[in-house]
Formats: structure tokens, C-alpha cells, sequence
């Protein structure tokens, strides 16, 4: 991914340290988050044992998977449409509020007449009932955490949107520590702690939000919400479809193994994953920026910071791969020892994906999520045979397996999607610029040229 040297301006170097600035901040954030909820994990391990804190990792995946299952791309969207100024804030957050009302109002009157017609046996075999509905409870706030969110992330408010995101981890360990290590209440203090975290995350965004202008009444704007859905949607749905690539080996090992081998399991993933933590707040970053940017310049920019997180994030496996056995036992007991081979298998696919991450967000606040969405599919795809043939025969050693072959295919595929991405979006730009009779400024509309300079 060879690109020519564009000469650097004086407003490019300020939007460079700009870009390097936000993404040391928010991999520093994210780092401090991840020792916040590694003292949480380990809490919760210790607490509540392999068995209890399996079906604990599936109570949480639920809500998640409801937020995901819900959005309509509309997280996406608002930071698409926030960083490139094509929609006015007020619209946005407004349509964001009203959106979320609705859809969590749906999303959990579905969960609950799915729990009552015995569905929930069938797809969550041992998770008791009042487990998943104390989980639904995260839902709402969760939904306009994604929303709301998406807007400070547009207008590149990146180390805001950072400092809320750890102040929800600290508000659900503070609150872990007060229900499940003082009060003792187990299972159900866990989960409320997760609900607590929650609430305290949408009030402060909520205020953020107002500063920079929001509007958070809910109303909608039929024309700014028909935008924003025609471009979240082309995305929703490859969100969806990689949170399955993520996730659905847990639900596959649930069903084959139980609570305890998803104990086990989500401890090698999660160990695996921190290793995302810089491809994220990377991805995090170039994605507003791509949406307020001259896709030569961007030509420019994304190459080499591919290749410098696909570095680091290798670096990052092979001392994860010497120390994480002695990890996993200090942190989570000695009963997890058995998350470390599988944890070996899945560094591989991790670090491919890490740098398959920074295209894929780079894809997306170019304007064409789609290619995200085709990649995910067939990722999909992959994944479901593979975990259908390794897990049953070799448990959470197959698991991991199928996953890091699933990463490798997304990582291989994003960067024959970037490719051709990156050659459309300057033919469109030179078409828009002989249209208009003037070119581009190469830092995009009024939003993120003054937070490039700010």
C-alpha cells in the first residue's frame, strides 16, 4: 500500500500532531480502563467461580448484543454526520434521544415475550431468567450511550469521549466492589453494578452533549433521520455481523461445554484482546477524521499508520505470549490456568485484525460502510462452520482456532476493500471538485477544520 509523499502544509502537520495527539490520549484512556476492568474481572472471578462468572460474561453479552441488534447504525452515523458537518448537531441528537426510546421500548417488550414463550432455554441453556432480566435493564442507557457518543466522537471531542468511557469503568468497579465484595450479593450485585455503570455514563454524556449544542428532547426530523439511517444501515448490518465473528464461539462453547467452559474461554479472549486496545483508539480516531478529510490526503495518512499499528500490535502478542499463563493465574486464580493455550491460538488472528481495524474505520468515515458490511458476512460465514467443526471436537482449543482464522480472513479481505476504496474516493472527490468548479480544503467542513486547529 505504496503512496506518494504529498507535501506536508503547515495546517497538515498541526492535523497530524492533532491525530497523534488523540490517538496517544486515547490508547492511554483505554489502558487505564483496562486496569480498571481487570481489577473488575478478577473481582467477579474470584467472587463468583468459573461456573458463576461464565453465565455472568453471557448476561453481559446480552444487552450488548440488544444495543447492537437495535441501533440501526445510528452511533456510526451520527459521528459520520457530526465530523462532516452535513447535518446540524441539534437534528442529530435529537433524532439520536427519540430513536432510543423507541427502540430500547421494543427491543426489551421482544426479549420478554421471547423469555415467556420458552425461548430462552433454547438459546441460553443455564442462565436463569431473572439473570436476563436484570440484564435488560442496561439496555436504554446503553443505546444513548452509543448515540450520544457518536457525536462527541464527530466532532474529534476524543479525549472527552475517552475520560466518560473510563468513568464507566470506575462506576461499575466502585459499584462491583460495593454490592459483590461488601454486601456479598453475588450474581445479581454484578449485575446491577453493570446497570449502575450505565446510568452514570448517560447523564454525563448527556451534559457533554448540551455544551457542544445537542438537543436531547426527542423529536424527529424525518429528512435527518432518513440520512442518517441510509448510511448507518449500509454499516449496521456488518456490525452485527462482526459482533457474531467476536461472540458467537461463547454462545457455541455455552451450548457444548456450559457456564464453565465459557468461563475459561471468555478469560483467553479477553486476555487476547487487550492487544486491540491501540488498533481501537486508533480506529476511533481515523474515522471521524476520514469523514472530514481529502481522500488524497487520507491516501497519505492511512498507510503508515497501518503498518505502525500492525507492528506494535505484533510486538504487543509476543510479550503477551510469555507472560499471559502468569497473568491469568495472578489475576483471575489458578482455576483459569486452562484460558492459556487457547489465548496463545487466538494472538495471531488478534494482531491481523488489529491492523485490519484502522481499514475498516477507515472505510467506513470515507462513506462507504458497505465494503464493512460484505467483509463481515463472509467472515460470518466462515466462522459459523468453523466453530461448528473444532468446538465440539476440541472444545475451547477449536474455539479459538476458528476465531483466529475468522480475524486473518477479515484482516486479508479489509485490505483488498481498502484498496479499492481508496482509488474510488479520489476519482468521487475529483468528480465533486470539477461539479463544484473548486477543490477540496483537505480537512473537510467547519467542524473538524476548527478541532483540527484546536
Amino acid at each position: 500500500m505504496n503512496s506518494k509523499v504529498i507535501p506536508t502544509t503547515g495546517l497538515e502537520l498541526r492535523g497530524a500532531r492533532r491525530f497523534a495527539r488523540d490517538v496517544g490520549v486515547t490508547f492511554v484512556l483505554r489502558i487505564a480502563g483496562v486496569g480498571v476492568r481487570t481489577l473488575t474481572g478478577a473481582i467477579t472471578a474470584r467472587a463468583l467461580g468459573v461456573e458463576g462468572k461464565g453465565i455472568l460474561a453471557i448476561a453481559i453479552l446480552l444487552p450488548q448484543m440488544l444495543a447492537l441488534f437495535l441501533n440501526l447504525g445510528i452511533g456510526p452515523a451520527s459521528a459520520y454526520f457530526a465530523g462532516s458537518g452535513k447535518l446540524p448537531i441539534p437534528a442529530i441528537t435529537s433524532n439520536a434521544a427519540a430513536m432510543a426510546l423507541l427502540l430500547s421500548g421494543l427491543g426489551i417488550g421482544l426479549t420478554g415475550m421471547f423469555i415467556i414463550f420458552g425461548g430462552l432455554d433454547v438459546i441460553l441453556p443455564g442462565v436463569p431468567a431473572w439473570v436476563v432480566l436484570l440484564a435488560l435493564l442496561v439496555v436504554p442507557p446503553a443505546l444513548f450511550r452509543i448515540f450520544l457518543s457518536g457525536v462527541l466522537q464527530g466532532i474529534q471531542r476524543i479525549a472527552t469521549t475517552g475520560l466518560v468511557e473510563l468513568g464507566r469503568a470506575v462506576a461499575i468497579l466502585l459499584a462491583m466492589a460495593l454490592l459483590v465484595v461488601w454486601f456479598r450479593l453475588g450474581l445479581a450485585g454484578a449485575l446491577v453494578a453493570n446497570v449502575v455503570g450505565a446510568l452514570v455514563t448517560v447523564v454525563v454524556l448527556a451534559r457533554l452533549v448540551r455544551r457542544v449544542g445537542g438537543s436531547l428532547r426527542p423529536r424527529i426530523d424525518r429528512d435527518a433521520l432518513q440520512q442518517m439511517l441510509r448510511y448507518g444501515i449500509r454499516g449496521y448490518i456488518g456490525n452485527l455481523l462482526t459482533f457474531f465473528n467476536y461472540r458467537l464461539d461463547l454462545f457455541v462453547v455455552n451450548g457444548f461445554l456450559g457456564a464453565g467452559g465459557v468461563g475459561i474461554y471468555s478469560v483467553a479472549v479477553t486476555s487476547a484482546e487487550l492487544l486491540w486496545h491501540l488498533p481501537n483508539a486508533v480506529g476511533f480516531v481515523i474515522f471521524p477524521k476520514a469523514a472530514g478529510t481529502s481522500a488524497r490526503r487520507m491516501n497519505a495518512i492511512t498507510p503508515r499508520v497501518f503498518g505502525a499499528t500492525l507492528a506494535i500490535t505484533g510486538l504487543g502478542a509476543l510479550v503477551l505470549g510469555v507472560i499471559g499463563e502468569d497473568v491469568i493465574r495472578w489475576v483471575y486464580s489458578d482455576a483459569f490456568a486452562g484460558a492459556y493455550v487457547p489465548l496463545l491460538i487466538l494472538l495471531p488472528g488478534v494482531v491481523l485484525l488489529g491492523g485490519g481495524k484502522v481499514l475498516t474505520n477507515e472505510i467506513a468515515g470515507r462513506g462507504y460502510p458497505h465494503y464493512n458490511s460484505i467483509n463481515a458476512a463472509l467472515a460470518l460465514g466462515l466462522t459459523i462452520a468453523l466453530d461448528v467443526l473444532l468446538i465440539p471436537r476440541y472444545g475451547v482449543i477449536g474455539a479459538a482456532v476458528a476465531s483466529t482464522i475468522a480475524y486473518a480472513a477479515v484482516a486479508c479481505t479489509a485490505v483488498a476493500f481498502y484498496l479499492v476504496v481508496r482509488r474510488r474516493a479520489v476519482e468521487a472527490e475529483g468528480e465533486q471538485a470539477v461539479g463544484t468548479g473548486s477543490g477540496t480544503s483537505g480537512d473537510g467542513g467547519p467542524l473538524v477544520g476548527a478541532a483540527l486547529e484546536g
